[in-house]
Formats: C-alpha cells, structure tokens, sequence
C-alpha cells in the first residue's frame, strides 16, 4: 500500500466534528493502526468523562485484528466495541453475488483477570480463512460459501470468486447491512460495493471504522460489573455437558489458549505465504 502510494505513510488524523461524548475522524489515508489506536484512546477518554465515547473514522487503511483495539479498551476498564466494512465478500439472503463485506464486530468486555475480547466477521468464516485452505489445497467445508452460480461449493478458490455466506443465514446478512451502515455511512465513507482497499491494498481504502468505549464505572460502577461477570463465567462454564465434551469454553477462551501456545512454540508460516514475503 505505501509503495503503492494507497497509504500515507506521515499519520495525519484530523477531527471533523466533536462533542463531549463523540467525534469524527478524518485519517486522510494513514497506516490503520496506528491511527486506530489513537481513536479507541479517543473513545476512552471521552467515556471516562461522560460514561461513553464514539469515535467514528473515514480514510483509514486495514486496521488489522480488531481484538487489540477492543482488548486495549478492557485493559482499562472499558467495554469496547469495533466495527468495520470491507470490501464485498458475501451476498445477501437468496442472492448470488457478493454484495456486503464479511463486516465485523468485536467486543472487548474486562474481567478480574484477563479481558474476554469477542471477535467475529458476520460471515460464517473470516475470508482469510478460505485463502488459508486454498493455501493448502484444502476443501472448505460446505454451507461456507456459494460459487459465481450461488451454487454450494466446497473448492476454495470458487468460494474466493463467488461469495461467502452469511452467519445464522438472514440474521448475519441483516447485521452486516447494518454494520455497513454504522462503520460507512456514519463515517462519510463507502458502504456496500463502493468499498475498495481492505482486501487489494494498491487501492485506496473507503471503509470506515467505530469504535465505542463505555465505562461500567458510571453505570453500576466498576466493583458490581466485575463480579457480575465473572458470575455469568461460572454459571457458563459450570452448566450441563453435552456427552463428550470436557470442558465449556468463555468466549475469547479459544483465542487465549492459543496466543499461550504461539508464545511457547513459536508462531507457524504456511510455507506459500513465506515465499511471498
């Protein structure tokens, strides 16, 4: 993207509009990171003020993992919430075509310990996850996506040409209608098919990001919150077992145990993608 000139290497983040509990930011094409970073910080300052901020960003390239943002609220006592657009990726209940991005939310919720970050496209499967299985040479599993045809495919590259399927079937296309609209249309930026850049970064990037910070301190305050969650955990993680299963993960638990085990042993390449670097 910088070699490319679609990404301004100099951060430039310039405030739209503002108020008290809001602001709207103009990241005029800088590296999505970084200036994320700065605007979940944003978010937090003006919740620890007045109990919630939103900060809402156009011009900004791939922000990446939308985890770190919401984690880097709940590790200062913060509810934080991330939402994105992306380039079309998956179609509409009944259609053919890809129409609306994978769009994600994340949810970033502190605990009394680690925080419990939830992070998932509104498709049924991240569409990095298909170029990892067409990386291996790998069938997808079917109900995954449709190829040109809308026909159900399980051949990862069809998948890549045609469109991936929404999660829950018309309850994730209708949240990812609506987190177009949230992240796109709240921002100025592009919403639906005008979205270009998050996917081939030599374009310039149209999406636009949200990021809310909500302080429990304000609410019912910070000591109640915490134990309310980790009450929640407990009953979770002590109900029922269906027959087999061993343990009831949280959410977030998946992500955690894996980040321990990437920390012990190292993180693995597929071989492909090495050879690209």
């Amino acid at each position: 993207g910088i070699e490319k000139k679609s990404i301004n290497p100099e951060t430039s983040l310039k405030v739209v509009q503002e108020t008290p509990a809001m602001a709207l930011l103009d990241a005029n094409h800088s590296i999505g990171q970084i200036v994320a970073m700065k605007a979940m910080n944003m978010a937090v300052e003006k919740a620890h003020k007045v109990g919630i901020g939103i900060v809402s960003m156009r011009n900004a390239s791939h922000i990446g993992f939308l985890g770190y943002y919401a984690d880097q609220a709940a590790k200062q006592e913060m509810v934080g919430i991330v939402f994105t657009n992306t380039e079309p990726a998956m179609s509409a209940t009944g259609g053919a075509e890809p129409v609306l991005g994978t769009n994600p939310i994340c949810i970033g919720i502190p605990t009394k310990t680690e925080p419990m970050v939830i992070d998932m496209a509104t498709s049924i499967v991240a569409r990095g996850k298909v170029i990892e299985y067409e990386r291996n040479g790998k069938p997808i599993p079917k109900g995954w996506a449709i190829d040109k045809e809308g026909l159900d495919t399980e051949d990862a590259t069809a998948a890549l040409a045609g469109s991936l399927l929404p999660i829950a079937g018309p309850k994730g296309y209708c949240l990812a209608f609506a987190f177009d609209i949230l992240t796109g249309a709240l921002a100025g930026a592009a919403v639906g098919t005008d979205v270009k850049g998050t996917v081939h970064p030599e374009e310039v990037c149209t999406k636009g990001d949200l990021f809310i910070a909500i302080a429990p301190e304000m609410f019912n305050g910070s000591p109640d919150f915490l134990d309310k969650v980790e009450h929640l955990g407990e009953q979770v993680k002590s109900s029922k077992k269906a027959p087999g299963v061993t343990r009831i993960l949280l959410p977030g638990d998946p992500e955690l145990m894996t980040r321990e085990k990437r920390l012990q042993e190292g993180v693995p390449i597929n071989e492909k993608l090495w050879q690209q670097r």
